[in-house]
């Protein structure tokens, strides 16, 4: 292992790629928010306009 000066060690710069996993997460979180956001509105509008099954 080889150690690295001090000079050197402030020369090292990270990047902040978007990677296709980063970018894919993303989406399939979005995709699940309006997913429950359907399911709520559509339970809310259920429930306000009676027609619910009885159990």
């Amino acid at each position: 292992m080889v150690e690295l000066s001090k000079g050197e060690l402030l020369d090292i710069m990270g990047g902040t790629n978007i990677s296709a996993s980063l970018l894919s997460t993303l989406v399939r979180g979005a995709e699940l928010s309006f997913e429950l956001g359907q399911a709520f509105g559509t339970a809310v509008r259920r429930l306000l306009s009676g027609s619910c099954c009885k159990i």
